[in-house]
């Protein structure tokens, strides 16, 4: 794919907003997402944003899509990032990560703890490590998302460097305040 368009999403009634759902749904497991409703009342947060990315034309559907939180501290946390698995690999995964750090902001995301036992894991960290990720030394717990589930061990990764002790527990911070309260 030559051409990729990127856009932020605002509202549900977006023509790319249900194909990124199902993308969403498909590559998140139940314990690493939010509900699909709690998400789409987020869309009218100022500090949530939801940005597509889609090829010549909207009809042909989103190739995928990158959620992140700009909480005002100087960094953004990236939440939710997802290719459409018929369309990974093409590089696509890369541009969106170019584009979000062209808007020069420190980032934090979560990744699954990688383990040789996982080849996904280990592939995943590889490919934000490619990016200019650092994976960093702090111990975190991604808080549930649901009644019904535990919070999930995970690591965090941050551009374009270790974030600091304190750093890391604004984040959390900033974190437990976005979460739903079980």
């Amino acid at each position: 794919m030559s051409t990729l368009n990127i856009r932020r999403i605002t509202s549900s009634s977006d023509a790319l907003y249900s194909g990124c759902v199902r993308i969403y749904e498909e590559s998140f497991p139940y314990e690493e997402r939010r509900d699909t409703a709690v998400m789409t009342g987020m869309l009218s947060d100022d500090r949530f944003h939801f940005i597509v990315f889609y090829g010549d034309r909207e009809e042909d559907g989103p190739v995928g899509f990158f959620t992140f939180w700009d909480f005002g501290h100087g960094y953004l946390y990236g939440e939710h990032f997802a290719v459409d698995p018929s369309r990974r690999g093409g590089g696509t995964g890369t541009r969106v990560l170019d584009y979000i750090k062209s808007l020069g902001i420190p980032m934090i995301l979560e990744i699954e703890m990688p383990s040789e036992e996982d080849e996904m894991t280990l592939r995943r960290k590889l490919f934000y490590e490619r990016n200019g990720f650092i994976l960093n030394p702090h111990d975190h717990i991604q808080p549930a998302y649901h009644p019904d589930s535990r919070p999930v061990p995970m690591r965090v990764m941050t551009w374009p460097y270790v974030f600091s002790p304190d750093e890391y527990g604004q984040f959390r911070t900033d974190q437990l305040g976005i979460m739903p309260e079980l």
